[in-house]
């Protein structure tokens, strides 16, 4: 069987070497034994967001202002209804993981929106980043945590990539904000895309307010044609409850079962094509 070619795309915050990282994906990709056989790619960008200065991040701030979108980026709860309001103020207050992710969150849509590095703006180094890694691969898998879902569909979106992905699977994803999808330009399922599984912990914050993410980005009929599932309870690499960890997503049985069906679906494609191209034994004339 031949490996299946993945690209990762990590989301927010600080990462270890990209070395380190990428074999952890991969150990905890092989660790149910689903899919073994792997060739990935970590599209790596944390050394970009530690290079943000304090400076920067004002200048983001002002440049939002200035475009009048200084307050876009301000969560809901999953309903605008006063019941939805004071539940989400409450996890809020009990939650220290959940003001955590909120905050990285917030800060990372102001960066990846507004921000300006001494290359250039960030929104184009990151991509820039993916455009070498896809177009280097040529990957049958995407999987894209937290805001490397919003970087992947982005540039799958925008970037005129001319390949053909199998699947994109993403994790935690906060693409059905109605901000970060008016600034992306997310208004319609990526052509390139032949299946997409979006995952996500109805307590991840990450993903608030509107978790699915099938009904804003429709096939060009209307299609509904993104696979939304929940997954019940997510827990870090400890076993601590963690809801937006990507370990514990990269482990749920639907991300494992998606792999392995493309890897199925691949090798049995490879195995016909095989025997039809494969000489076929001459028949024995009668007589002969």
């Amino acid at each position: 069987m031949s490996k299946l070619r993945i690209v990762y795309v990590h989301g927010i915050g600080g990462k270890p070497p990209e070395e380190v990282y990428r074999a952890e994906w991969d150990a905890a990709l092989r660790r149910l034994a689903y899919v073994r056989e792997i060739d990935s790619t970590m599209m790596y960008w944390s050394d970009v967001r530690l290079g943000v200065t304090p400076a920067m991040l004002r200048a983001a701030h002002a440049r939002a202002r200035h475009e009048k979108q200084h307050r876009f980026a301000r969560l809901r709860p999953q309903t605008n209804s006063p019941l939805g309001y004071a539940i989400s103020l409450v996890l809020h207050l009990i939650d220290p993981a959940i003001r955590r992710i909120t905050k990285e969150l917030l800060t990372e849509v102001y960066l990846y929106f507004y921000g300006r590095g001494d290359t250039g703006d960030i929104r184009d180094v990151i991509l820039a980043r993916m455009d070498a890694a896809m177009r280097e691969t040529r990957p049958q898998v995407i999987i894209a945590h937290s805001w490397g879902s919003v970087i992947a569909y982005d540039y799958l979106a925008n970037r005129g990539y001319n390949g053909e992905v199998g699947a994109l699977i993403t994790l935690g994803s906060p693409l059905g904000q109605d901000y970060v999808q008016e600034h992306v330009g997310a208004t319609a399922y990526p052509h390139q895309v032949r299946h997409w599984l979006n995952v996500f912990d109805a307590m991840d914050p990450a993903t608030w307010p509107d978790r699915r993410i099938s009904n804003d980005l429709r096939g060009p009929h209307g299609e509904h044609l993104i696979r939304d599932v929940e997954i019940p309870s997510v827990y870090d690499e400890d076993g601590k409850r963690d809801p937006h960890s990507w370990y514990g997503y990269l482990i749920s049985e639907p991300v494992q079962t998606e792999l392995f069906r493309i890897a199925a679906s691949d090798a049995l494609w490879g195995a016909a094509e095989a025997a039809q191209d494969a000489p076929r034994p001459r028949r024995l004339e009668a007589g002969g």
